[in-house]
């Protein structure tokens, strides 16, 4: 292969144009009234306001024109998509959106700055290595933190549908850190910002007094009936899930108070509260890649899906041989590696594919690489 060819640029350019030539993306409904953003691998700038009235032109755009590291949809849909204020673009409503990210759980969030010309590695995120230059930033998420929230996700998932009664649900792996969850029942298009939030708040369990809803008796009991409803059934669900103690009383358990003390805070999801009020938010689109981390936007149906693995969001297979520009022992979602700077390695194509999107290693040999 040419030098040329061998340039960590012009290699990405090729892998992603080739995944997208697949036009392998989902389609959101409305595409023609929504706002559609990108950031560009040529140029390194995110490019908003653009439009397109069909998939067609869409893939169109991102194989032949930019080479998109993120492709983003607006969850609103608008009259004038293209306009460059959201005034002028006329809005007629959104989706209702949650985040969930990984890295808000306690040890899910250790970060790494790597700083190329000194050969170093930082503990936390750093503003500059000592040369003035920009550091890599790695996250050291193992996939346990992605598994745990998912179940966040499946949690909501079933509070939405069981609880508030809202049935067209989508939910995606969102490529990095952790799970999007779109509504789009039409009651919730025209939602305000503080209708919203009053769901959020719900969701995870704002201020809420829950001595109406879970009355305790005056020998310090809860009483709760074999088949309940709403949050009661969720209290429910979690004390047998855990194994607590508790009294079979034929149509209702009993069980103290002390015990569901214990376990009220995981009535509430950790949700992003940002993303849900945001009428305008940007999300990614469906089995777009995520070049933060080389993984797809996957779509999880949580009727189906109990487990995950991290081959369900790898878009690519083989391996790559490439010269890394730094010592450093990393961990990218529960797999272990080492780096040894100046020294040729031969890595799996997902981990690969990470390394040169982070810029970090150099591309030596791409004979054994191949887009899924």
């Amino acid at each position: 292969m040419s030098p040329r060819e061998l340039s960590n640029e012009f290699f990405l350019k090729k892998i992603i144009s080739t995944y997208y030539a697949q036009r392998p993306l989902e389609e959101p409904p409305y595409l023609h009234k929504r706002e559609v953003a990108l950031h560009s691998l040529e140029d390194n700038v995110y490019i908003r306001h653009l439009n397109f009235p069909s998939m067609k032109e869409l893939y169109t755009y991102i194989t032949k024109v930019k080479t998109p590291l993120h492709l983003y949809y607006s969850s609103a849909i608008y009259g004038n998509p293209s306009a460059n204020s959201m005034d002028e673009k006329d809005w007629q409503g959104s989706e209702l959106m949650f985040d969930i990210d990984a890295d808000s759980f306690p040890d899910c969030n250790r970060v790494l700055s790597l700083c190329i010309g000194e050969n170093r590695v930082y503990e936390g995120k750093i503003e500059a290595c000592s040369d003035g230059s920009e550091p890599e930033t790695h996250i050291e998420l193992s996939f346990d933190c992605i598994t745990r929230a998912f179940h966040e996700a499946v949690k909501l998932y079933q509070i939405l549908r069981e609880e508030l009664g809202f049935r067209a649900i989508r939910a995606y792996f969102s490529g990095s850190k952790g799970f999007h969850i779109k509504v789009y029942d039409s009651e919730v298009y025209d939602l305000t910002s503080d209708e919203r939030r009053e769901i959020l708040s719900y969701v995870k369990q704002e201020s809420l007094n829950v001595n109406p809803i879970i009355p305790v008796t005056s020998k310090g009991y809860v009483l709760l009936f074999k088949e309940e409803v709403g949050l009661r059934k969720r209290l429910l669900n979690i004390i047998l899930k855990y194994g607590l103690p508790y009294e079979d009383m034929k149509n209702y358990i009993r069980i103290e108070y002390d015990q569901v003390k214990a376990i009220l805070q995981d009535l509430s999801v950790k949700v992003d509260p940002v993303v849900t009020v945001d009428l305008s938010r940007l999300s990614r689109f469906g089995y777009s890649l995520n070049c933060r981390s080389g993984l797809r936007v996957t779509p999880i149906d949580f009727e189906k899906t109990s487990d995950l693995n991290l081959s369900m969001f790898n878009p690519w297979s083989g391996y790559l041989t490439v010269k890394p520009l730094i010592d450093a022992s990393l961990n990218y979602y529960g797999v272990k590696f080492k780096l040894r700077r100046g020294e040729e390695t031969r890595l799996p194509a997902l981990i690969g594919v990470y390394l040169l999107l982070k810029r970090i290693v150099v591309l030596i040999d791409t004979r054994d690489f191949g887009v899924s």
